[in-house]
């Protein structure tokens, strides 16, 4: 997952990256537009409500018929099942989720200090880890919140990291952390620490870990340079064994054209050179890897609210639609971001850019990951303050949907982690200090 600041906003780029040629070099920073957005430490937060949802529930678990929506399921001609989903006119949340613990802190220097988080697992006993990339440590946490372990460190002996950028669980219950300018991946048992490590060195310096661990077999990477798109898979020594085509790949000899991107502006720099600016609120490719190797997948460019599953070099086997309405980005907003831009364009002495390319509703998918149950969790725009989700069975029918409560920000690059009644969450409040929360999913009400 790539971040990219523009005109002072912070926006993700999923499974992507922009890029700029120099002296026939691919160049993927561009004059500091993808930077990470480090935590500050400042005033206490008021303890949240989060309004989410209890998928993973039998217990509590409604039929869509009681709920108002209708699930209309078909086949396309190309063989692929299709599932509609329809919510009523008055559609509302379903669950609510009451935190019943929270770590982090706003002052001192212990573990539970948080700078800035880019990974969370859970383990089967309720214990929790997660990866402070400026600290550049993995810190374990048990049921209760307590400290547990703290692992790694700064460096490049064996266990320690100079740019690990997320966290994987296998089967075992050990924590894979991948570090890209050490060149490895290594390995931890969460109470004893450093087990072993592997090279692995895929050059994506400047993104959070989007790969997956299949199946406890295999290690799934999205890799994208240019017009290349790929997903490379691993074996558990981080030997890659194939590469497999991702949509939008095109051939290695087919010349890579900036100027055709939907998703940027493109401005020549003079002597050969140009940058690309992300357009703000273009609907960005979202995807996810499911522990049994499936893809579930927006479509670059497309704001509607269509995410299909596929299988790695195969055919897509469900579609799933759901027809909320769209969600416009406010007259205000807009306006006021186009302002900020054309003043950037003015400074650097170039013409307009063509500011209806600017979308005028948000994407409708902003994220997508699953529950330890298969169930899938959709983040699409609320409309307002917090997060809206939708979750849906593992074949596309709809469950429930929830609202998060104002004054909660969840994090843009981990994301929750559902188990059972349980979910855990990494949060910033209003003044960006991070802190993990769990909640117990009850009935909305």
């Amino acid at each position: 997952m790539y971040e990219r600041k523009v005109c002072g906003m912070y926006e993700r780029k999923v499974c992507g990256m922009y890029e700029r040629k120099v002296c026939g070099m691919y160049e993927r920073k561009v004059c500091g537009m993808y930077e990470r957005k480090r935590a500050t430490r400042r005033a206490n937060s008021p303890k949240i409500l989060i309004a989410a949802v209890c998928a993973a529930l039998v217990a509590c678990g409604e039929p869509a018929s009681e709920t108002g929506w209708t699930i209309v399921r078909d086949t396309l001609p190309s063989g692929t099942a299709r599932v509609v989903n329809t919510p009523p006119a008055s559609a509302t949340h379903t669950w609510t989720l009451v935190e019943e613990l929270r770590v982090g802190t706003v002052e001192g220097a212990g573990p539970d200090a948080f700078a800035y988080l880019e990974g969370l697992v859970v383990l089967e006993d309720g214990r929790f880890a997660v990866l402070d990339s400026q600290a550049q440590e993995l810190r374990v946490f048990g049921p209760d919140g307590a400290h547990v372990a703290t692992h790694g460190g700064p460096g490049e002996g064996p266990g320690e990291f100079v740019n690990a950028n997320g966290l994987m669980l296998d089967p075992q219950g050990r924590i894979w952390v991948p570090d890209s300018r050490n060149g490895r991946m290594s390995v931890f048992d969460p109470a004893e620490g450093f087990v072993e490590s592997f090279p692995f060195a895929d050059g994506n310096f400047y993104a959070s870990w989007n790969g997956a661990l299949v199946e406890g077999s295999r290690i799934y990477r999205p890799w994208s340079s240019g017009n290349r798109r790929r997903l490379h898979v691993y074996d558990l020594t981080m030997t890659r064994v194939d590469s497999l085509p991702l949509p939008g790949d095109r051939p290695e000899d087919e010349e890579w054209d900036p100027r055709s991107q939907r998703g940027a502006f493109y401005q020549e720099t003079g002597g050969g050179g140009y940058m690309m600016y992300g357009i703000p609120f273009h609907a960005s490719e979202v995807r996810t890897i499911d522990p049994r190797g499936a893809v579930w997948s927006t479509r670059d460019g497309d704001p509607d609210y269509r995410i299909k599953r596929w299988q790695p070099g195969g055919d897509t086997t469900l579609l799933v639609e759901t027809r909320r309405p769209p969600v416009p980005v406010p007259t205000v907003e807009r306006d006021s971001v186009i302002d900020m831009m054309r003043r950037m364009v003015s400074d650097m002495g170039v013409g307009e850019w063509d500011w209806s390319r600017v979308p005028t509703v948000r994407p409708a998918v902003e994220d997508i990951f699953q529950s330890a149950e298969g169930n899938l969790w959709v983040r699409t725009p609320s409309g307002g303050e917090g997060a809206l989700f939708d979750v849906y069975s593992g074949d596309g029918a709809y469950l429930g949907t929830a609202s998060s409560g104002l004054g909660l920000h969840l994090s843009e690059h981990v994301r929750p982690v559902v188990r059972g009644n349980l979910v855990w969450l990494v949060v910033t409040d209003e003044l960006d200090v991070p802190y993990v929360i769990r909640g117990r999913i009850a009935p909305a009400g």
